[in-house]
């Protein structure tokens, strides 16, 4: 009773009053009647009971809940033949005679509504964006700290020497004409340092351009050629199969929302990430380089590194130097 006031308006339903008074006992009768009599008048509440017994025969404490005078008191008549003809031959005769209306038309006459547009985006506050950017963050120093050691191992691995800088267009010319986007294991380290990965997919598809580069330049018609194009092909599958096999997929996927989130929000780079200017070191010159001292590079101002004499040549050309790479970083880290 007191959840049909709450809930009001609302329908107190009970059947079989008679029965229900007979079977329940005096303080459950009091309590009924109690609850029932603090009910407003005005409340939007309607009592409604049914007995086959006369209205006349119920128990007193029923009689004056349901008062013959106010109209509360309604007597159904058992319906006679006629009467259950009226009612049924329409139901029988008419609406189950007809066939099923089709499934098809109906359809047909549906009225066709355009898609609803998607829902609008969440607006964040500040706050929330500055929580997200850190947290995106944290995971994307994780990704950096993976892909430093990845790009590391394959830097120090012999195999790999070839790709560990760039190609120096004194030595080769023709490279540019022929590359037009050169990679190398000292670019891809670069773009980590300048949180250009946000996944490591992006990471191996640098890996790829490395290998694809080998692979254009250097024709598969003398074993110079063909040892580059089998050291870019491995460099390519230990590539993969490290990321494969130490990376959680999980953390991909996680990389990958940051970067579609990113995309959403309109922001092109991190604001965690170094300036290029704070970071490269000043090369305007070197103490003790001269410009006609040929032992000085002149793009770089850099000591020139020794190159190998047995790095493999064609048509009388140098294709990669063969330095080791504690000569090539060595005058860098310094």
């Amino acid at each position: 009773i007191r959840e049909a006031q709450r809930t009001a308006p609302s329908i107190i339903y009970i059947p079989h009053i008679h029965l229900w008074w007979e079977a329940v006992g005096a303080t459950l009768k009091g309590t009924f009647t109690t609850l029932l009599e603090n009910i407003p008048t005005f409340a939007p509440v309607l009592l409604l009971a049914t007995s086959d017994v006369c209205h006349a025969d119920l128990p007193e404490e029923i009689k004056e809940l349901f008062m013959n005078d106010y109209e509360e008191v309604f007597k159904i008549q058992l319906p006679n033949n006629d009467e259950r003809r009226m009612f049924f031959e329409d139901l029988i005769v008419n609406e189950a005679a007809k066939p099923p209306a089709s499934k098809n038309t109906d359809w047909q006459t549906l009225e066709v509504l355009p898609v609803a547009p998607p829902p609008k985006p969440q607006e964040l506050t500040e706050e929330e964006i500055r929580e997200l950017e850190e947290q995106e963050e944290d995971t994307l120093r994780e990704l950096r700290f993976f892909l430093r050691d990845v790009t590391h191992r394959l830097a120090v691995d012999r195999r790999f020497r070839a790709f560990t800088k760039p190609v120096d267009p004194e030595e080769v010319p023709d490279y540019a004409a022929v590359i037009k986007q050169p990679m190398d294991l000292s670019a891809v380290l670069s773009k980590i340092d300048f949180h250009q990965y946000l996944t490591a997919g992006d990471f191996l598809k640098d890996i790829d351009l490395i290998c694809s580069n080998a692979l254009e330049y250097n024709p598969d018609k003398d074993p110079g050629g063909r040892l580059i194009r089998h050291r870019a092909c491995t460099l390519r599958d230990t590539a993969y199969a490290i990321v494969r096999e130490e990376m959680d997929k999980d953390f991909e996927e996680r990389c990958e929302e940051i970067q579609e989130s990113r995309k959403k929000r309109g922001c092109s780079s991190s604001k965690y990430a170094p300036s290029y200017y704070h970071v490269m070191p000043k090369q305007n010159s070197v103490p003790g380089c001269k410009k006609t001292d040929p032992k000085c590079n002149e793009k770089t101002k850099m000591p020139a590194a020794p190159v190998d004499s047995s790095t493999p040549r064609s048509n009388g050309k140098l294709r990669f130097t063969r330095t080791s790479l504690e000569k090539v970083l060595n005058p860098l880290m310094a």
